[in-house]
């Protein structure tokens, strides 16, 4: 029996057939192959793989910049045997992802592009191939044999390379060394591409039909004790907010009556839970800046400074451009009760590159430079 999946353009997902591989009825031996995870795809199997776990293999590739420290834990902690593998070099990675299990009267296996993140099992527009297997048909024992055989003999035939994870003190070294990353930091965006005409790119962003599962931050284990806690060198952008999905207010382009052009977006709480959004951005994320007031006696509350922001819509890079920001130092209590923002980005220059309807919806991602606290980047996707 066979079934073909087609993530996120239908109405399924890989998370529901994954977890069916997994509870397959008298299990005794399950392998998980993926290029890429994370703690929070994990833990989405976590309920499955525990009863399995002392039959579970796991290889997972490493040095990929995608797969963290809090996954490999998490597995360790569940008590899957895990192989990390490494080739060595970035130009050629782990990429097999496959979701297996065996019973004496039946085997199943998802085989296809979803790895165990939770853009693999969710999100991300994937497909599979969903199979069931009787080992006593012989051409069905033969492809499971070659299957197990062939993804066992690396750990053998590659000594150096597919590692068996064991402890806390292991993984910090590979963390520190940048194998693998903390998933508690977001990595600032590395863009594909550059442009210069922002009218050349005006696709909207796809509406799918799958959303992420939420999976508390509270969930993922800490980072090994031995870990170094300052950065590693790449790592000069620190995610400092990021929005809901973007609006016709946000990026400046009203249609209704109600709605005017300011020309500028106030910082909310957006989807940066735990902050104070009437403080926060002044007295935290822009605090380096060189603020003034405004010289006209009736807006000398209004707060002006201005920063360096690079602009990075849809994995395209625009450049570097100078935005001023207002901040409204009132604070009588009518507005602090009304909980209304205080501190708006003007975005001046940049208005014709974002006041675009094919960005309704994205999600507006502010960067802070570590080295230079005076400078950031913008990420609309």
């Amino acid at each position: 029996m066979r079934r073909f999946l087609l993530q996120a353009v239908q109405e399924e997902d890989h998370l529901a057939p994954a977890r069916e591989v997994f509870g397959l009825a008298d299990l005794d031996r399950a392998i998980i192959s993926t290029a890429f995870m994370t703690a929070s795809g994990l833990l989405l199997l976590k309920e499955v793989l525990e009863p399995i776990a002392n039959r579970t293999k796991l290889f997972v590739g490493i040095r990929n910049g995608v797969t963290t420290v809090q996954s490999i834990q998490k597995a360790l902690e569940i008590g899957c045997e895990t192989y990390l593998v490494d080739t060595g070099t970035r130009t050629r990675i782990f990429h097999p992802k496959l979701y297996y299990a065996h019973s004496t009267a039946r085997a199943k296996l998802l085989l296809g592009s979803a790895n165990l993140t939770m853009g693999g099992l969710r999100t991300n527009i994937e497909a599979s191939v969903l199979q069931t297997f009787d080992p006593a048909i012989a051409d069905d024992a033969g492809f499971l044999v070659d299957l197990e055989t062939k993804l066992n003999a690396m750990i053998t035939d590659f000594p150096e390379h597919v590692i068996r994870a064991t402890d806390h003190d292991q993984l910090a070294v590979l963390l520190r060394s940048g194998r693998l990353l903390d998933e508690r930091k977001v990595r600032a965006p590395e863009p594909a591409g550059s442009s210069a005409d922002r009218d050349l790119d005006t696709v909207p962003r796809m509406k799918l039909l799958t959303a992420p599962i939420s999976v508390p931050r509270a969930a993922l284990p800490p980072v090994p004790t031995a870990a170094p806690t300052a950065p590693v060198a790449l790592a000069r952008q620190e995610l400092v907010w990021e929005s809901d999905g973007l609006t016709e207010r946000h990026l400046n382009i009203p249609t209704g009556s109600n709605t005017n052009a300011t020309g500028s977006m106030l910082f909310g709480l957006g989807a940066w839970s735990g902050i104070d959004h009437q403080f926060y951005f002044r007295d935290e994320v822009f605090k380096a800046l060189n603020w003034t007031n405004d010289t006209a006696l009736e807006k000398s509350h209004l707060e002006r400074a201005w920063a360096t922001f690079r602009l990075i819509i849809k994995d395209l890079d625009y450049g570097e451009k100078p935005l001023k920001l207002t901040h409204n130092s009132l604070t009588s209590a009518r507005i602090i009760k009304a909980r209304n923002s205080k501190t708006q980005l003007h975005w001046g220059l940049v208005k014709p590159l974002v006041a675009r309807k094919d960005l309704l919806g994205s999600v507006l991602k502010l960067f802070r430079d570590t080295d230079d606290p005076t400078r950031f980047t913008l990420e609309i996707d």
